[in-house]
């Protein structure tokens, strides 16, 4: 007797399951940041299941540290921990900036916890995709009257998701801020690139 196969009409499919690579978090400060991340992390097609991008609404490097090492600790606790988890900050002035930093460096597990800096802000970081610069800029204000930013920039909004005018210069980007005293989001993006 022939087997018959019979349409429902529903599309079962699978569960997302984990990747054979790193389980990671990203917590960030601003929607800025997610939406940059979010987009990268579609355009490097990594999977959305290994890979969590937060905006956990704190607004201080210190905060936002503290807030991922209750993740980390959750995580860790439903049976399901993330390999590394990512702090991606501004200095802004914060006075707890470079202790967070510190504190980022030491704590344990070692290997786990790790800083995306931006000084001041993380426009910086969007400005070299275009130009190389070491510029100190004092705060966000300050940026956005470079005459470079507004060339590249000219109607920027912190909400907007921009990262599809950026995604061919991501390269570009990581290559201007080797080296560069003014932020480490490159170390981030490396990173990412390499793990599938």
């Amino acid at each position: 007797m022939a087997k018959c196969r019979i349409k429902t009409g529903f599309n079962f499919r699978e569960p997302p399951t984990k990747e054979d690579y790193d389980r990671v978090l990203i917590v960030c400060e601003g929607k800025t940041e997610v939406n940059y991340f979010k987009e990268l992390i579609g355009y490097l097609k990594l999977s959305t299941v290994n890979i969590e991008i937060l905006d956990i609404k704190q607004t201080t490097p210190d905060s936002l540290f503290n807030r991922a090492k209750e993740l980390y600790r959750a995580s860790k606790k439903q049976g399901n921990p993330f390999d590394r988890v990512y702090c991606v900050f501004d200095k802004d002035g914060h006075a707890k900036y470079q202790q967070t930093k510190s504190h980022i460096d030491q704590v344990t597990p070692k290997n786990t916890y790790y800083y995306a800096f931006s000084e001041p802000c993380f426009e910086f970081w969007l400005l070299l995709h275009f130009v190389k610069t070491d510029k100190p800029f004092s705060n966000f204000d300050d940026l956005k009257k470079d005459k470079k930013f507004k060339q590249y920039f000219p109607n920027y909004d912190k909400s907007e998701n921009i990262f599809n005018n950026l995604q061919d210069k991501v390269s570009i980007a990581c290559q201007n801020a080797k080296h560069n005293p003014h932020t480490n989001v490159d170390e981030l993006i490396d990173y990412l690139k390499q793990i599938k």
